[in-house]
């Protein structure tokens, strides 16, 4: 960590910049990598925001890095964000409720019409239904489809590792890199509202998300039908210099 500055128990912007691009040029950021929001970085470093711009506005001048405006949603549980955890399971569990996760099936089968149209997929896919407990009460249904390759067709002889699919995905080399979610309100199909107990009416939270991998090929994808007693969509955003001019 480089020097804080004279006199003073912070880091000047200066120092910070030279701080971030000693790290890039030895290789602990890669390029494509996300640094670190503002908020995240003044709070690494112990200065103020305006300090943390700064700082990475000299980084921008040097062409080192490139920001966008920050926006981001994420599913919560009981307004407990679900998005920093490796599984739903876990972000449940942090909230103090009980939760489990019952295998409803596991199916291998071709890719669907909207799969090989949308992301190219030309495999067999593993489709697994499982509906998510809190307690007593079922919360979601979630069809995961994950498309086969060599190590997951030896995996999936026994079934999901420790009946996990991040765990499974994890052991089969297939790692997110990138997610893409869109959510929109409807009912449940009845094959699954029965899962739910769910009335025909009912309206729930219908959550689509895809993850790539590094190379951008789909490794996941998901429906979640989410009852919304215990889901909802959060979305922050944060104000920048850039989307202030905008404004």
């Amino acid at each position: 960590m480089t020097s804080k500055s004279p006199g003073t128990n912070q880091y000047s912007y200066r120092a910070i910049a030279e701080e971030l691009a000693s790290r890039i040029q030895q290789g602990e950021y890669q390029e494509g990598d996300k640094l670190g929001s503002e908020l995240y970085l003044s709070e690494e470093f112990g200065v103020a925001r305006g300090t943390m711009r700064r700082a990475l506005d000299i980084l921008k001048r040097q062409h080192m890095i490139q920001t966008r405006s920050g926006v981001g949603s994420f599913v919560a549980f009981h307004g407990h964000s679900m998005e920093s955890t490796p599984s739903w399971t876990d972000a449940i569990a942090k909230t103090g409720s009980v939760s489990s996760t019952k295998v409803i099936s596991i199916e291998k089968m071709p890719p669907t019409t909207f799969l090989k149209a949308t992301y190219h997929v030309d495999c067999d896919i593993y489709r697994i239904t499982r509906c998510r407990m809190s307690g007593e009460d079922p919360v979601s249904v979630e069809i995961s489809s994950l498309p086969s390759n060599k190590m997951l067709d030896l995996l999936m002889e026994r079934g999901l590792l420790g009946g996990s699919i991040a765990l499974t995905m994890k052991a089969a080399g297939m790692i997110p890199y990138k997610s893409v979610q869109d959510a929109t309100v409807g009912t449940v199909p009845e094959l699954y509202g029965k899962q739910l107990n769910a009335q025909e009416t009912d309206r729930y939270l219908i959550v689509n998300r895809a993850s790539l991998d590094s190379e951008g090929k789909l490794i996941e994808y998901v429906i979640s039908y989410l009852n919304p007693n215990h889901f909802s969509l959060h979305m922050e955003f944060e104000r920048t210099e850039e989307n202030e001019g905008n404004e």
